[in-house]
């Protein structure tokens, strides 16, 4: 090994580290249910050797006539396509739910089967119906609400931003008038190029530090937006399902707005669509 080259012994560890990479990986993803292609293959043998009532027995023979692997993500591919019957084999088999966003994709897909998809998720799990989701970035449909929560803020910086240009362009020349001033005053007693440029540079160097400060604008765009699910039904004008919350006891919670230049607005959203901003009192209620 000593007598290989530098650039060899480095290309010798590269393709090492690859390796070792690789075998790594294989070694924290490999799974006892074997993939072929996307598909687990015997994913039912967990259930081998256990006592099944009559309800699990019928619930896994419907899945695995239709070629269904036993598989969470399967299950929230069943929810998001609306299979029922399958969703309800996965249920009875004692599937659980671990996802903390399928509530959210529910309420934003195209589908119309909503509520009760919700009503029957609600039965057999614990949903928090009372949370606030992330809303995705690609999401715009709602992009017309959230610029009316927003604009009012926007428009005050806009304003004080313009009132602190205003100001500085007028203490800016304040400044630069005084200056000059005092240029010319040091310059008086200068009768060469040395002693002007030395005096200049005393001059500058004596009001660098009174120099005003140019304001910088700030980009304020939306940057994230959590909303609740009542909030998103509102917003829809979805009335059944504003009712289905309605009758869950949900109650009207304030969602978080966060702009690009850190500013966190509260707003509220009742049920009939109507955004309200909270006051910066009650604000602390919530962080």
């Amino acid at each position: 090994m000593a007598n290989l080259r530098p650039s060899v012994l480095y290309t010798l560890l590269i393709i090492a580290g690859i390796l070792a990479g690789v075998g790594l990986i294989s070694g924290v993803f490999y799974d006892s249910e074997k993939f072929e292609g996307n598909r687990y293959e015997n994913s039912y043998a967990e259930f081998n050797g256990k006592a099944l009532s009559k309800k699990q027995q019928q619930a896994i023979s419907l899945l695995k006539s239709k070629n269904i692997e036993w598989a969470h993500f399967r299950f929230i591919e069943a929810i998001k396509n609306d299979e029922m019957p399958q969703v309800k084999a996965f249920i009875d088999a004692g599937m659980p739910l671990n996802s903390e966003t399928i509530f959210l994709e529910i309420a934003l897909s195209p589908s119309n089967h909503k509520r009760k998809m919700l009503t029957l998720l609600n039965e057999h799990y614990q949903l928090n119906l009372n949370a606030l989701y992330k809303l995705p970035n690609f999401v715009s449909e709602f992009d017309s609400e959230l610029v009316g929560i927003s604009s009012p803020y926007i428009q005050q910086q806009k304003a004080e931003f313009r009132h602190a240009m205003n100001a500085y362009k007028k203490s800016f020349l304040k400044w630069e008038q005084a200056l000059e001033t005092k240029k010319e005053a040091m310059l008086v007693v200068c009768d060469n190029d040395a002693c002007r440029n030395g005096r200049i540079n005393d001059v500058r160097r004596l009001f660098a530090r009174s120099e005003p400060k140019e304001p910088k604008e700030d980009y304020i765009a939306k940057e994230r937006v959590l909303v609740s699910l009542l909030t998103v039904f509102a917003w829809q004008k979805d009335q059944p399902l504003i009712q289905f919350m309605q009758q869950q006891g949900v109650e009207l919670i304030p969602n978080k707005l966060f702009l690009t230049d850190g500013k966190l607005i509260y707003f509220t959203v009742d049920v009939k669509g109507n955004s309200t901003l909270v006051e910066k009192s009650q604000q602390k209620i919530y962080q």
